[in-house]
Formats: structure tokens, sequence, C-alpha cells
């Protein structure tokens, strides 16, 4: 990270010096420790300067939380680009040619990127995901990171030799006040009413399903993922900050995301991690197979039980605890996993789930994990290039960015990315959500469709739908 010691007036002066000495924008980092902030507020206060251009991160435990405001610097890849090494390169010359001075402090201050991938850059985009190309990542400009208790401010600029440093000040002062002005905002009651929401095509879904069952009998492939779309209309365009309230208030296990793109915005409640790095200590999640949660605390248990007995979802999760563990193996070492799953539950569902950890290898990186683990066989199947191929042929939509990595890093290479699942694409007074279910030989068309319903639940709620009951 960069940090800067001294008065910004005196660091933005420098700066400004050295660009037109080089002929080339430096990036100065201000980061500075400031007391905890409501991150609904500080997220609803850039609403007005910095609609478009915002994003939130929080992860399931409320470890780190992340306020992005304002697009210092976007990165992006095309359908045919090598995109984990695109961005990665674009982010090393980025810090490399960029900054001014380098400083070590908190992880997750600073410079940081921010964004995510498409599921398949095979798959040909449709307009439905124009705002959210193969990858995209953003450097904010204004960035508000909380660590456990523990809160810090980022300010990001990119002088270049014709600024002036004391206009600069004053512009970032008067920023300040706005994005701290008002805390602990509560929002009114939810503008927006859902009008009509529309399964996408549910009987062709059911005869992919039925046909991916029987390709997976005749021993082409082990196990696909097959995702569907509902989309809903409302009477007036939605606030994203309403439905952030909501998932915060109903999904507290679960990592929130929000990622404006203009008027669009990629949104959800993942449960889902799909790798994290902390210096040389790797993290990965394994959770496949689900079932509904109970209306009371004995049924609870017994579902969860029954989950934790059946023998379709136990086999479901072991090929996605194998697989991540082989791909963990090219660039981890010390690799521990339990021997059997546990439970991790939220609000509707709750998933049979592994966690497995290891030690990154010299000269490997978080984009290398990445590109190594996705898509796992909970959303893509296994073998995964060949699940990847029956989905291109037998997915009736393009999945965009549901089900894909979604996450940040930082200039010192620790990070974090998820699974896009739980999620919807809000498009001003138009929404689309996105499910799936892993289909194996036992698998039944309908009960599919009911566990795609319960997996539509997160979101619909958030947006003020009706709760599908699945018995």
């Amino acid at each position: 990270m960069i940090a800067i010691k001294q008065h910004p007036l005196q660091a933005l002066q420098e700066a400004c010096e050295q660009a037109k000495k080089e002929g080339k924008p430096r990036l100065v980092s201000f980061v500075k420790r400031i007391n905890p902030y409501d991150p609904l507020a500080l997220f609803c206060n850039g609403r007005k300067m910095f609609y478009g251009e915002r994003f939130i991160w929080m992860d399931a435990a409320r470890q780190y939380t992340f306020i992005g405001l304002n697009h210092l610097h976007v990165m992006t890849t095309k359908r045919n680009q090598d995109r984990y090494r695109s961005i990665e390169k674009q982010w090393k010359r980025f810090i490399d040619q960029s900054v001014h001075k380098k400083d070590m402090f908190p992880t997750g201050t600073g410079p940081l990127l921010f964004g995510g991938f498409s599921f398949d850059p095979q798959k040909e985009q449709t307009n439905l995901w124009r705002e959210f190309p193969s990858g995209k990542f953003i450097v904010p400009q204004f960035l508000y990171t909380a660590i456990e208790h523990e809160a810090y401010f980022t300010i990001n600029v990119l002088v270049t030799e014709k600024n002036r440093a004391a206009e600069i000040v004053h512009w970032l002062k008067r920023v300040e006040e706005t994005l701290f002005g008002e805390n602990n905002r509560e929002l009114n009651p939810f503008p927006s009413k859902m009008l009509h929401q529309e399964e996408v095509e549910p009987i062709k879904w059911k005869e992919a399903v039925d046909e991916a069952t029987k390709r997976i009998q005749r021993g082409e492939i082990e196990k696909v993922v097959l995702a569907r779309e509902l989309r809903a209309s409302f009477s007036q365009p939605l606030p994203n900050e309403y439905v952030l309230q909501r998932l915060m208030a109903e999904q507290p296990t679960s990592y929130i995301f929000a990622f404006e793109s203009g008027d669009d915005c990629f949104i959800g409640a993942s449960p889902e991690r799909l790798v994290k790095r902390e210096q040389e200590d790797v993290f990965s999640t394994c959770l496949a197979g689900s079932i509904r949660r109970g209306k009371s605390e004995e049924e609870d248990e017994r579902l969860g039980q029954e989950l934790l007995s059946d023998e379709k979802n136990l086999v479901e999760h072991e090929v996605v605890v194998h697989m991540i563990k082989e791909a963990m193996m090219e660039s981890c070492k010390n690799i521990e996993a339990p021997s059997s799953p546990g439970l991790y539950k939220t609000k509707h569902i709750q998933h049979l789930y592994t966690p497995v950890k290891g030690k990154i290898k010299s000269g490997m990186s978080l984009f290398s994990l990445v590109e190594r683990l996705h898509p796992t066989p909970a959303l893509g199947g296994y073998p995964q290039k060949k699940a990847k191929q029956v989905i291109r042929e037998l997915e009736l939509l393009d999945r965009g960015w549901y089900g894909s990595p979604l996450g940040w890093l930082d200039s010192r290479g620790n990070g974090e990315f998820i699974v896009g699942i739980r999620s919807g694409l809000l498009q001003k007074n138009e929404a689309s959500l996105f499910a799936g279910c892993g289909i194996v030989a036992e698998s039944d068309p309908e009960s599919e469709y009911k566990e795609t319903k319960i997996k539509f639940n997160p979101m619909l709620s958030a947006l003020g739908g009706a709760i599908h009951d699945i018995h």
C-alpha cells in the first residue's frame, strides 16, 4: 500500500513535479485511520456524486468491509484474451508505473482492485450483461475499509502535470464532507412494488436437466450444473441501497456485495468463498449439496441430518472437495481439509460445507488460484472442461457474472474472491435473478426445479417478492 505521511498539499505538489518531469501520471494515496462508520450510510451518501461508480463488499464473518466510490482506473478484458493474466498484468503495470511513494500499512487499504469475471468467456454475451464484460476491475478513488473494529479511509489521486495541488486538496475536502455527513442512515419503506415475475422457460430447463441426466448415465460426464433465470419488473427503478439494506438484515452469514456499472448493478448475498489469501495462507470453501431450512428447531435439525446422510448430495459434495484440493495442489502446499462435511446455514438454505486451507507456493498469485479453481464442480460440474461444454450446449441463458469469481486484491497480493451466487442483476425497474442445481445420475427434473425455487428466495425476499415455501 502507499501511505503519505506528510501534509497532503506537500505530497501532491511533489507528485505534480514528478509527473511533469517524467511525463506520466503519478498515483498518490492518502490513508488515515477514522472512527468506524455505518457502511450503508456511506454508500447512500456517495449516491449523489458517484452513482453508477460504487461498490460494497462485506465478508461472511463481517471481518472486512469495503466501500469503493468513483472509478479512478478501469481495467477490462475481451472474450479472446487470457483474462486472468491480462488483469494481473494491467494491475502490476498500474502499480509499478503510477505509484509516487510506497509504505507498508494494513491489508485492504491504499490502491485496491475490485471486480470480477464472467462465468464463461466462450459463451456469446447477450445485451443483458452489456455493462459486465469478460473481465472488469476498478481502482476506486475513495475507499472505506473496516477491519474488525478498526476503520480506514483511503483517497487515491492520479496526478498529472496539468493538475494544481491546491485545487485537488480543496475538492477532496468537499468530497469527504459529503461522504461522512449523515451517519446511521435510516431508509424509508421500500419505494418500488414488484409488478410481475416470470420464470424464463422452466419447461425447457427441465428438459435440459433430463438430457443432462441421460448423458451422465451414459458415462459422458459425472456432473453438470444447469442454471435458470427469473425476470421481475417493478413500479419504479430499484434503489440499490434498499436492496442492500434487506440483504444485510436477512443474510447475516453471507457475503454481501454490490457492483455498479452505470445504471446496472450486480448484487447479491453469496454463502460461498472461492479463495482467500492472507500473506502466505490460502483458504477455500467447498459448498455443494443443499436442503431448505426448517420452520422449527426440531425440523431444521431433522433436515440437516437428512442432508448429512443423503447419498446423492454427499457424492456431489465429495466431487467438489476432490476438485478443489486437486486444483490447490498446483499452487499450494500443506493442504488440509476435514474428512467429512459439516453444515453451513443461511436464512433459507443449508448446505454441506468443507473448508480447505494451505500455504501458497512461491511465485503464485491470487489470480492464478482463481484461474485454477473456477468453475468449481459446485457451479460448473466435473470434469471441468467437459462440464463447461455441456453447459454451452444445454443451458438456455447467458450467465454473465452469475456463478463467477468476484472479489478484491490489494497491492501486496492479499485478497478474496467469492462465487457470485444468490445474486441478481438490477437494471432500473427490472431485475434478473439466477439459480442453478448440480445434476448427477440420480437427478429428477422436478426435484431440481424445486431446489432452484429455494435458491431464488434470498434475492426475491430482498426485492420484496413472495417467498416460495417448498416442502
